[in-house]
């Protein structure tokens, strides 16, 4: 899911209450802190924007871990799921805690027709009628959704969902999440969710009235704001060093630098998605070359190029004499 698996970490780190509120059932008011956890995960990866320590107003304390995936996982969810929540828990919880603090897990799908299949609980039986071992995660099919449905909850970092979602009336859909997204009131934050809002859209006639719309508005894409400049340059350290301690890890994990490859050219994206204005389909022609460069040291020299770029052109013309070398 390299498409938008940036966007929803950035989105799920930087809107964790809402996220948390929507996940638990429970309004936003609810949740009184957010804290998220480095836990070294089975995949070999630092999750830390996925597992959340939550206390509630009423003094419960819940662990809350969040999954996003796309069509294709290389390992069955079920299993990483069991996985990801015996490690949590073995991190987290102590023996005495384990009945007194809850833990809860989610997987949103993203991409038609992923998850199809997950009905997110599971057991293992014994022969004596007992159950040996059992789990469950709530499963929500972003592509299954209703844009409607993301509407209702009326909470803008949510919104910006919505084009991974069923859009059956774009023409009355997208006016309102615009017009509900411009009405937050700061404005780092609403270039935040105005940027992610078009880098989640999946369908480029949608994604078209969308930037329309927001040029009418006089907002553009907030993309050359100095907001969003200072957003890129806060971000650009923190992408390049997740994305080549997650190319040493699925190096380390295949054991073939394949994997290195594959994690570097994921830092080359990581880096000009935090500070260029990437279109969704510069984005996806970008990932398609790099994803087939194998050769580390080109690679390293684009991760450079990527830092050092003011605009998608001139990161292209050095991903094209990378190429001729």
């Amino acid at each position: 899911m390299p498409e938008t698996d940036h966007p929803l970490k950035i989105l799920v780190r930087d809107f964790a209450t809402d996220f948390v509120a929507w996940l638990l059932h429970v309004a936003p008011g609810a949740v009184q802190r957010v804290r998220a956890l480095n836990i070294e995960l089975p995949a070999g990866a630092v999750r830390s924007d996925t597992v959340f320590y939550v206390i509630l107003t009423d003094g419960r304390e819940v662990l809350l871990h969040i999954e996003f995936q796309g069509e294709r996982s290389e390992r069955p969810m079920p299993w990483r799921m069991v996985d990801y929540l015996g490690k949590i828990a073995e991190r987290e919880l102590d023996y005495h805690r384990l009945a007194r603090v809850p833990m809860c897990a989610a997987v949103l799908y993203v991409g038609e027709g992923a998850g199809i299949h997950d009905m997110g609980e599971y057991q293992i039986a014994c022969s004596d009628g007992g159950v040996t071992l059992a789990w469950r995660y709530q499963v929500i099919r972003l592509w299954q959704m209703r844009a409607e449905e993301l509407l209702a909850l009326n909470r803008p970092a949510l919104l910006t969902l919505i084009g991974q979602t069923r859009i059956e009336d774009p023409a009355r859909i997208v006016p309102q999440a615009v017009a509900l997204l411009s009405q937050v009131a700061d404005a780092e934050e609403q270039a935040r969710l105005l940027a992610a809002f078009t880098s989640l859209m999946r369908d480029e006639e949608v994604l078209d009235m969308a930037e329309r719309l927001l040029e009418a508005m006089d907002q553009g894409l907030l993309m050359d704001t100095p907001f969003l400049r200072r957003i890129r340059e806060k971000e650009r350290s923190a992408a390049l060093a997740e994305g080549e301690a997650r190319g040493e890890a699925r190096g380390e994990a295949r054991g073939e630098a394949r994997g290195e490859a594959k994690g570097l050219a994921e830092a080359v994206l990581d880096v000009l998605i935090s500070r260029l204005d990437l279109t969704a389909l510069t984005y996806r022609r970008l990932e398609r070359r790099l994803m087939a460069i194998n050769d580390l040291d080109q690679l390293r020299e684009l991760l450079l190029a990527a830092l050092r770029a003011t605009d998608a052109v001139e990161f292209e013309q050095a991903l094209d004499k990378t190429k001729q070398m």
